[in-house]
């Protein structure tokens, strides 16, 4: 018993000493440099915790700016969790923190020569507060752990269920949540999370099968490359993004959303009468809000690779499409009328509407017939053309004018009809059009109209003709 009490003594001595040769090292140190005491030995209340903050530039005022920085560092390590940015403001404005009753108590400055000044801080911060704030802190992260875990326990039951996309989904969900703070599991954390999404979305390939170029039909399927489970991918969606031309003329990018659903793939057809008759559809899975989602939640740098990986996952379909008018005869004649009735020199009605035929494949031969009777302009026909032939026969009048400001307004309206001549018959007719255009000039806004009447005739026109 004695020798144990004697053991324990000496040990009480030896630590004795040893913080006293601490104490006393800090403070010869402090005296040799010239430093206040409390720079390498802050004195504190039990209820208190205090932090040195030292910061060196050649500006006195960013020295200070650097040690309120290093004591908002410090803080940062003591409760587990970056303040810097919630606290930058407030500390570096008032000297003072509220919410952890941090004060400056004390403050030192020297300067070594011209070129560097040299500012420490004292911090002294309520102990019970910044307790609070580390505990506060540990709960937030089991809380973003359990968070992730769900997310994680949710995409494997997606996965199960072939549904890929959803996966991939909650991966950057729970990615996003680990860019938030700090995690206890390694599974858990950004940079894991963000490769096992890059690896789902690599693994997904798109094909093709039952391709018909001719009629730019197709079934595109999605796919895993994964052999352990079934390799079709559910619910996926997919963007078929394609050229097309609208009804004057102009070239534009349309593009149809389409769903794999509960098979795995999908039927393409070109349901948009312009679309370019030879071209290619590309088919891409559609992450369009994962991209946004990440993008303005994670690091740029970070998430490139993800992005690089959504880029593939893509495919094209290079197609085709010949009228079943190609290689007949084609002629056409648009009579134009002025607003009095009478008959104008063939223009710019029938050149758009030739020229937007031949855009497709159909070549047309422009014809002038003197009269203006349907009857007589057919019985002419024939004689030019006795083998046969499509005739495209339209008229187009002037409906109204006006002055609106500056610009001269025309509105004109007309319609087109496909006669076979071969054996006498109708066999389209576009209905009534109307097109309406300006111009500086009475004769300018009118040749306009004409050129919009022809445009948009040629559109219904085509439409019937490729899908004979």
């Amino acid at each position: 018993m004695k020798h144990a009490l004697r053991t324990l003594l000496i040990g009480l001595l030896f630590s004795l000493m040893l913080s006293s040769c601490s104490s006393l090292s800090d403070l010869v140190r402090s005296q040799v440099e010239g430093l206040p005491s409390w720079v390498y030995s802050p004195q504190t209340r039990s209820d208190q915790v205090a932090f040195v903050g030292q910061g060196s530039a050649a500006v006195a005022y960013n020295a200070r700016l650097l040690a309120y920085e290093d004591i908002l560092k410090q803080i940062s390590e003591y409760v587990g969790e970056d303040v810097r940015s919630a606290y930058y403001r407030e500390l570096t404005t008032t000297n003072a923190i509220a919410d952890l009753k941090l004060t400056i108590s004390s403050e030192h400055e020297r300067t070594e020569g011209r070129l560097q000044n040299h500012v420490y801080l004292l911090a002294r911060l309520d102990a019970g507060l910044l307790a609070g704030k580390r505990t506060s802190v540990y709960n937030e992260i089991l809380k973003r752990d359990a968070d992730i875990e769900e997310l994680l326990k949710q995409a494997d039951r997606s996965y199960r269920a072939n549904d890929d996309t959803t996966t991939i989904r909650l991966y950057l969900e729970a990615a996003i949540l680990a860019a938030q703070g700090p995690v206890n599991v390694k599974k858990h954390e950004l940079p894991y999370l963000l490769e096992k999404a890059q690896t789902f979305i690599s693994s997904l390939q798109l094909s093709l099968r039952d391709a018909d170029p001719s009629k730019a039909t197709v079934s595109v399927y999605v796919r895993r490359k994964s052999r352990l489970l079934s390799p079709k991918v559910l619910k996926a969606s997919v963007t078929a993004t394609f050229q097309a031309r609208n009804s004057l003329g102009r070239s534009y990018t349309d593009f149809l959303q389409f769903n794999t659903a509960g098979d795995g793939f999908f039927s393409f057809v070109p349901y948009n009468q312009g679309l370019h008759k030879s071209g290619e559809v590309i088919f891409s899975l559609d992450f369009t809000d994962l991209r946004n989602r990440i993008s303005s939640a994670l690091d740029a740098q970070a998430i490139a690779p993800i992005l690089a990986a959504m880029d593939e996952c893509r495919i094209e379909f290079p197609y085709s499409i010949a009228s079943p008018v190609a290689g007949r005869m084609v002629a056409a004649q648009i009579q134009a009328f002025n607003q009095q009735g009478a008959l104008l020199p063939q223009g710019s009605a029938l050149q758009s509407f030739s020229e937007e035929l031949a855009l497709d494949g159909i070549a047309v031969q422009q014809v002038s017939l003197g009269s203006v009777e349907l009857e007589e302009q057919l019985a002419q026909l024939q004689t030019m053309y006795p083998q046969g032939a499509l005739a495209l026969l339209g008229t187009v009048g002037v409906l109204s004018t006006q002055q609106i400001q500056e610009k001269q307004v025309v509105v004109v309206s007309g319609r087109v009809r496909i006669h076979d001549l071969e054996n006498q018959s109708v066999l389209y007719d576009t209905a009534e059009v109307e097109a309406v255009a300006s111009g500086a000039t009475l004769l300018e806004a009118r040749e306009e109209a004409f050129r919009r009447f022809g445009s948009m005739a040629s559109y219904l026109v085509r439409d019937f003709l490729f899908k004979r």
